[in-house]
């Protein structure tokens, strides 16, 4: 080999080698190093000039902010003692930091070029990995540690254990290695063992239904249980569905695609319509029509409801999991249709984007064909369907897209593009939500309230998707006029999850992996899950669409249908067109009027009287009010000479109730326990109410009658304007249960960061009929109703939510218009 031969390769080895012993890089490399090597030399030479004076520089910055910062404290110690205080603290900031910083560069600079760069690599695709199932960074990165450090470990420590002859490691460094694999081999399996358990909520174990107060079982047939009507199953559709075969050429009614292009705002980009062209056949422009129906036979007509699901994998189609619901209510008289909306839902690509309104907007769609079967002669529903009796059901996307469908009904241009007409002008009388999201379509144009539609909500606990019961705020927006009677109701279920409304979905509320961190041992079976379904939503469109008002009582108190559902806890709202409101504590700023005018109400004796913005678990606002009262009782809670703490509700002498208060009513209100003892909130809040901690509020619901967790009491006082009073306690009609605390995941860094508080208050409604005051004291009239007082001389320590205080009739209308 000649002597130049020899330089050159040298000059190549010292180029292409960062580090002795380790391979040349490339070719291309090699010659593109003469210039950056110049380049790099140039900034190599500024910065050991400039380094000094930017290190000093850096290192007075790091010691004067903490300077500043004490000097702006202001801890009541003096200008200069806060002064030294931050120059200390930032001293030692500075050395500790720097220390730590020179220990991570040193460990750096030994690891090998290769391994740092299949560190790094590993960290990117962990972190793409992620992104694609829904993990934010810091999750994937936190997730992913343990497994890949073990591995790594497992590898290094094979690597040393393998090595023969001249490199073979001595005994004590094999003995060193073996310790490590196993120490990686036992990483690995405990990861995979703590993913693999389905967790368990440490909080339901303590976690028990109050003792209830007497409640007297409905008088009408098991609404769940199949009904008289023969029960028969047909599919409509576009009849070119590439995936299923009831959607194909042998549908039984065929419909005409709709373009949904113009309500489709960004469309999707062009990679992402390729994927669903690519898996459905079609594009946006041509949107089929498909359902399944369930219907009784019989000559009808028959109210008409429509079930749409939620989002959900796109290829794991949900249409054919409300079958439970379906067969049910047909066989009870109602013509059911599960609408096929799975085009809408997500890919392996994720979300399709701005879908929200074209879910409301298809099921109009829908209607529009049956409103022309129902009069086209020779069709197998001519004349079947009652157009006049029409019900909506959706489960979480679905349960709001229900809700935009009966907005549109009402319109006749699209809120956010006039340029689309709208004619639809369905009487939709029914609105029922499961498990529903909030806010994810919002109109550009203000929304107007939705009026005289009956409404019900059901909402899971450990509801891993939708993770607070936001759908509380349409609740609140539902509104009555009085000229029809309606009502609205809401059951909040214990150990109730997202998915299981759906037999397609599972017990998964989240995409597997994440879905594995969700704690579904303590769930309750989705057998349980769904007869709750079957009993709330048959007898809901049995009261409001059969106008069999006897199942009325169980929405008013959940007590009253305790013999048809599973055991758990239930917490449930009610009010209809009947409700007459005396103090809601959204209007007024002055906390000592009602919302009656003329009224006014104060508090005695209280640690804690508040008017706060009601929250959801995860601090989102739910557009209500309500009053916050503690107290805490140093003596015994009763029986002694101190007065006890109250919440007093004075009404006007003459106001719009006078003539209510002629009839037979019932005094109704809201309350629910925050999860706090009494004493003052310290400027901040309960949890549920204004700003929620994200740390756990509270202590688990139990229901030791001994203890302070048991459930709340209290008396209520009434007075009428003679001054005759009549006192019953709270716990003849019900307890007020403790705060219900929720886990929902086995990882604590998830749970705090994605969960937000372990307690979200639900508040409960109370209804108690005059007249019992009347039979208590024969004086006392109600007809002169003056005074409504809370008593809190029955449990010694709670702060708890006081909402929708009012009167409303205690029987139920005989007749609908």
């Amino acid at each position: 080999m000649s002597m130049k031969h020899t330089t050159d390769l040298r000059i190549v080895g010292a180029v292409a080698s960062t580090r002795p012993g380790e391979p040349a890089l490339p070719t291309v490399v090699q010659r593109a190093w003469g210039p950056l090597r110049s380049c790099l030399s140039t900034v190599t030479r500024f910065l050991g000039l400039a380094w000094p004076g930017a290190a000093v520089g850096l290192a007075v910055a790091i010691v004067a902010l903490p300077a500043c910062a004490g000097f702006c404290l202001k801890t009541g110690l003096g200008a200069i003692a806060d002064v030294l205080g931050g120059l200390f603290v930032g001293t030692i900031l500075l050395v500790a930091a720097t220390s730590v910083i020179l220990l991570g560069l040193a460990v750096v600079r030994r690891i090998p070029l290769r391994l740092g760069a299949l560190i790094g690599a590993t960290m990117v695709c962990l972190i793409q990995v992620g992104q694609a199932f829904g993990f934010s960074t810091s999750l994937a990165l936190r997730l992913g540690a343990l497994p890949i450090v073990s591995f790594g470990l497992a590898g290094a420590s094979l690597s040393v254990l393998l090595r023969r002859g001249s490199a073979r490691v001595r005994p004590a460094g094999r003995l060193a290695a073996a310790g490590v694999l196993l120490v990686a081999v036992v990483g690995v399996a405990a990861c995979l063992h703590w993913l693999a358990a389905p967790g368990i909520d440490p909080c339901v174990e303590n976690t028990r239904p109050a003792a209830t107060g007497p409640a007297v079982s409905m008088d009408a047939p098991n609404p769940s249980q199949k009904g008289p009507y023969p029960v028969t199953t047909l599919f409509y559709g576009s009849g070119t569905d590439l995936r299923r075969s009831e959607y194909g050429p042998t549908v039984d009614l065929q419909t005409d695609t709709v373009d949904a292009s113009p309500l489709l705002t960004p469309l999707p980009s062009r990679f992402d319509s390729w994927v669903r062209r690519r898996f459905w056949g079609f594009e946006p422009k041509c949107f089929p029509l498909n359902g399944r129906v369930w219907f009784p036979s019989g000559t009808g007509p028959f109210p008409l409801v429509m079930i749409l699901h939620g989002n959900h994998r796109m290829d794991e189609f949900s249409d054919p999991g409300f079958a439970y619901l379906g067969e049910l209510l047909a066989s009870r008289g109602f013509l059911v249709v599960s609408v096929d909306e799975n085009f809408l839902n997500e890919s392996w690509r994720g979300d399709l984007g701005e879908e929200h309104s074209v879910r409301g907007w298809l099921l109009l769609k829908h209607l529009e064909w049956w409103r022309f079967w129902n009069a086209q002669e020779g069709n197998p529903f001519h004349g079947k369907v009652d157009m006049t009796n029409i019900a909506l059901i959706g489960h979480s996307r679905g349960g709001e897209a229900i809700v935009h469908a009966v907005r549109f009904n009402q319109l006749t241009r699209h809120p956010d593009n006039a340029k689309i007409a709208f004619n639809f002008g369905f009487a939709i009388k029914t609105l029922i939500a499961l498990a529903p999201t909030e806010g994810l379509y919002r109109p550009r144009s203000p929304a107007s309230p939705v009026e005289d539609v009956n409404y019900l909500i059901l909402q899971g606990s450990h509801d891993g998707d939708v993770r607070s019961f936001a759908g509380m705020r349409r609740y609140q927006r539902m509104q009555f006029t009085g000229h029809v009677y309606r009502m609205k109701a809401a059951l909040y279920i214990y150990r109730a999850n997202h998915s299981q409304f759906n037999t397609a979905w599972g017990q998964w509320d989240r995409r597997r992996p994440l879905g594995y961190l969700l704690n579904r041992k303590s769930l309750l079976s989705g057998e349980d899950q769904r007869t709750i379904a079957q009993v709330y939503i048959s007898a809901f469109l049995e009261a409001t669409l059969h106008h069999q008002y006897l199942y009325v009582p169980m929405f008013r108190d959940h007590r009253r249908a305790a013999h048809w559902l599973p055991d758990t806890i239930y917490v449930s709202r009610f009010q209809d067109s009947d409700f007459r409101t005396i103090a809601d504590f959204d209007d007024p700023i002055e906390v000592t009027e009602t919302t009656l005018p003329g009224g006014s109400q104060h508090g005695e004796h209280l640690e804690t009287w508040e008017r706060w913005e009601m929250m959801t678990r995860l601090g989102t606002p739910l557009n209500d009010h309500a009053i916050v009262l503690g107290w805490n009782v140093t003596g015994p809670p009763s029986g002694t000479a101190a007065p006890s703490p109250r919440y007093v509700i004075t009404l006007p002498p003459i106001s719009a109730l006078s003539k209510w208060l002629q009839e037979r009513l019932t005094l109704s209100f809201c309350l629910a326990d925050t999860g706090r003892r009494g004493g003052p909130t310290s400027g901040g809040s309960p949890a549920g109410a204004h700003r929620p901690g994200r740390g756990r509020v509270g202590k688990a619901n139990v229901t030791d009658p001994n203890g302070d967790e048991a459930p709340i009491d209290m008396t209520l006082e009434l007075v009428d304007a003679a001054g005759c009073a009549a006192r019953l306690p709270l716990s003849h009609y019900g307890f007020l249960p403790r705060a219900i605390q929720v886990t929902f995941s086995k990882w604590p860094h998830w749970e705090r960061n994605y969960f937000g508080s372990p307690v979200e208050p639900v508040l409960q409604t109370f209804e108690i009929p005059l007249d019992d005051f009347a039979q208590i004291n024969p004086q006392f009239n109600p007809a002169r109703l003056k005074e409504i007082r809370f008593l809190f001389d029955r449990t010694k320590s709670a702060v708890i939510l006081l909402d929708q205080v009012g009167i409303t009739r205690n029987k139920a209308p005989k007749e609908d218009s």
